[in-house]
């Protein structure tokens, strides 16, 4: 028996509106699982995919919540399958990487792993007297402070997904 026809229910926005074009996939890794979801999808012949209220979706968080715990009792239960790897190809991960281009870290990053400076002298002393402040833990550039913990430098989609996190929980806290 092969499924041909596939209803798909989401309690996610932004998934549904970009799958069904409504909204435009932004970012590089958020492009990338936008066209594996294509690939996935044009292996039916019809597939609807329907925003429904996050209270219609209760069950389905339960569930999920239940097979993140990893009791003892519920392994029988809930069947758990821990995702190691990202559900993109790993040729696409590798050209995302290649895709970014210049962030505001690159040039950090090149001075202090590879002592690399702009030609232009004011830049470079820039560079210079900025990098004094970072440090680089397993490939991972953060920032130091005199008495605060190391801080994590971030851009890209990781950046623009907590700020729509936090903005979000801003607007909440303030309506009130």
């Amino acid at each position: 028996m092969k499924v041909e026809n596939l209803n798909v229910y989401s309690d996610s926005v932004i998934v549904v509106y970009q799958i069904n074009g409504g909204y435009q996939a932004k970012g590089p890794r958020t492009e990338l699982y936008l066209k594996c979801a294509q690939r996935i999808i044009a292996r039916f012949n019809e597939v609807r995919l329907e925003l429904i209220p996050h209270e219609q979706n209760e069950g389905a968080d339960e569930l999920a919540k239940l097979g993140s715990r990893r009791e003892a009792t519920l392994l029988g239960v809930v069947p758990l399958d821990i995702q190691r790897l990202p559900s993109v190809p790993e040729h696409e991960v590798i050209s995302l990487s290649n895709d970014l281009g210049p962030t505001w870290i690159t040039p950090i990053l090149a001075y202090i792993k590879e002592g690399l400076l702009p030609d232009e002298k004011n830049e470079a002393r820039r560079i210079r007297y900025k990098a004094s402040r970072y440090v680089i833990y397993d490939v991972v550039l953060y920032r130091r402070g005199f008495s605060a913990p190391l801080l994590k430098c971030i851009d890209g989609d990781e950046c623009n997904y907590i700020l729509r996190k936090y903005t979000r929980a801003f607007v909440e806290i303030t309506r009130g």
